[in-house]
């Protein structure tokens, strides 16, 4: 009785084996046909072929159909990148011929002996104004559409910042301010063309929100995984509340309508600082000024120096 049962026992357990065995070697067997498609995926060598039902199981059919169908999103999405950058070349060529123009004109009349000289003046000021702003916005365009990509490479702070103090050298002077910039081997992992862009609109509104006579410090300070560089100046402020609103596109506050400016030049920083991982964090007292700290991925190279002083103004 008992070796009879036992004798069962062991057939089933045998059959089971083989069964096992078959659901084993067929399952493995669709999963490295899954693994060998998303491999394919990946290497962007997917070919796109018809879906037989004798040929794959339900399961590789849903997955060649995802796969086909990112495929397809991906390659829409480079054609409208295409037309978009098409269009934003287009825009940019033609109005820069028509801008060239009012500023070679304007420049004329401004040298010649008019009564008409604060229009004149007007017109020059405008014309740079909508030369800034296409400029503005076809980089925007650009940055956000992904037609221009950073390429981060070991950048030196101090190259960085000499290259800003140089560029603001003209503004800070004419406007009697001192700008002062920190000396450090500290080392970045960022666009360096794209950071100055960054860098550059936070300082250009440091010296125009900053009153004659006034002092704006560039300083960086290293992390643990960050480099931080604050931009402080000691200009009008801004409200608390204010703050959040300050990256929105085309925003400007209340305090500052007086000043020429778009509002796009924060946008536009804080989108080139994410582009390469990194953050922007602000601190604004009305009265006492702002600090804007830029924080940037800190070379693997780095190590740690003091921070001397340079000042222009």
């Amino acid at each position: 009785m008992i070796e009879g049962i036992l004798g069962i026992a062991g057939m089933f357990c045998i059959s089971g084996i083989f069964w096992y065995g078959i659901f084993y070697r067929k399952e493995k067997k669709l999963l490295t046909r899954l693994q060998q498609m998303l491999d394919r995926a990946i290497d962007g060598k997917l070919q796109r072929t018809e879906i037989s039902e004798e040929k794959y199981s339900a399961l590789e059919n849903s997955m060649k159909q995802y796969l086909d169908n990112n495929f397809l999103a991906g390659k829409n999405q480079q054609e409208q990148k295409e037309v978009i950058q098409r269009l934003i070349s287009d825009i940019a060529h033609q109005t820069l011929t028509p801008i060239s123009n009012l500023k070679i004109y304007g420049e004329i009349l401004s040298e010649a002996e008019s009564e008409n000289r604060e229009e004149i003046d007007t017109i020059l000021e405008q014309t740079e104004k909508l030369d800034f702003l296409i400029q503005s916005l076809v980089k925007l365009s650009r940055m956000e559409s992904g037609i221009i990509a950073v390429h981060p490479a070991e950048i030196r702070v101090r190259q960085l910042l000499q290259t800003i103090q140089q560029e603001f050298a003209a503004k800070t002077s004419e406007k009697n301010i001192v700008l002062s910039v920190c000396d450090t081997d500290l080392q970045v992992t960022c666009d360096l063309k794209w950071t100055i862009e960054a860098l550059g609109n936070i300082v250009d509104n440091a010296i125009k929100y900053t009153p004659g006579g006034g002092t704006v410090r560039i300083k960086a300070e290293q992390y643990s995984f960050f480099v931080r560089i604050d931009v402080i100046d000691d200009g009008i402020g801004m409200e608390k509340e204010e703050i959040p609103r300050i990256f929105g596109r085309f925003y400007r506050g209340m305090s500052v309508t007086d000043q020429p400016g778009v509002g796009i030049g924060l946008f536009l920083t804080r989108e080139i600082v994410q582009a390469q991982k990194g953050y922007v964090k602000v601190k604004s007292e009305i009265g006492k000024g702002s600090m804007f700290s830029v924080f940037l991925p800190v070379s693997k190279n780095e190590s740690y120096q003091n921070c001397d002083i340079s000042e222009t103004g």
